[in-house]
């Protein structure tokens, strides 16, 4: 399937692995993928085209096997800043590595309790592995948050300490306590849209205005969902930031 090859070909890449670097061990599905990979790479060569992790790796490639090109970049960036560092792959981080060298100056920003893109290839070990490598590097905690309140931060604190491989940090505010937090186990996206706006039309009945109701959510997509219901509830609505499905 598509999808199964590209992901393949990216993790492969990410690696650092050419199709002649896979040991397949016999493997029959290996070595069916590694064909696969042969035959993209090849129709990307002859149509002279590049995808992200082969821009990447390239890269990498280029400065092994060209140490005079790798040196003009060294001295060309003596102080390299890398942001989202949680979200960097393997091959990003040789190619940091390779650049910083042994006198590079490095500063990293990353929080290991923001990693979420694992399953696309980020290695949130990479924050360790670089105090591994950089001996010298000082790490600095951003604990104090400016945006929640006290109870959000404890109920963030108690779930996030369960996590395994943390560097570990407690963030706090200077702000009140706030609201008690309340949970709603939602179904699925369809009771979850309904709860929302059951929730804005009790605040509306109660005197409310639906001008001073706003619903925050993490990706467009899943304003489509919320779409529907308002309209099912005949609530007009607008959409900042996006476009309406509607």
């Amino acid at each position: 399937p598509p999808r199964q090859a590209m992901w393949y070909i990216n993790s492969q890449k990410d690696e650092g692995l050419r199709p002649h670097h896979i040991q397949s061990y016999g493997n029959p599905v290996e070595q069916t993928w590694q064909k696969v990979y042969q035959a993209y790479q090849e129709a990307c060569d002859r149509a002279g085209l590049v995808d992200f992790a082969e821009l990447l790796l390239r890269a990498h490639e280029l400065w092994l096997n060209k140490p005079h090109i790798l040196q003009h970049y060294r001295e060309r960036f003596t102080n390299i800043l890398v942001d989202e560092f949680q979200d960097t792959n393997n091959i990003q981080y040789a190619w940091i590595r390779l650049l910083a060298g042994d006198t590079g100056k490095v500063m990293i920003v990353g929080d290991d309790d923001q990693s979420i893109y694992g399953w696309r290839g980020a290695q949130v070990e990479n924050i360790q592995r670089f105090l591994n490598d950089f001996p010298g590097a000082e790490t600095i905690r951003l604990e104090q948050n400016y945006r929640s309140t006290s109870n959000i931060l404890s109920a963030a604190n108690a779930l996030i300490e369960n996590n395994n491989g943390r560097l570990g940090k407690k963030l706090w505010t200077d702000g009140a306590d706030g609201e008690p937090i309340s949970l709603y186990c939602a179904f699925n996206e369809l009771d979850e849209a309904r709860f929302v706006v059951n929730r804005i039309k009790t605040w509306q009945d109660n005197g409310g205005a639906l001008a001073e109701c706003a619903i925050l959510y993490r990706s467009n997509a899943q304003s489509r969902v919320l779409e529907e219901a308002l309209l099912q509830a005949s609530m007009p609505y607008r959409i900042y930031g996006g476009m309406r499905f509607f």
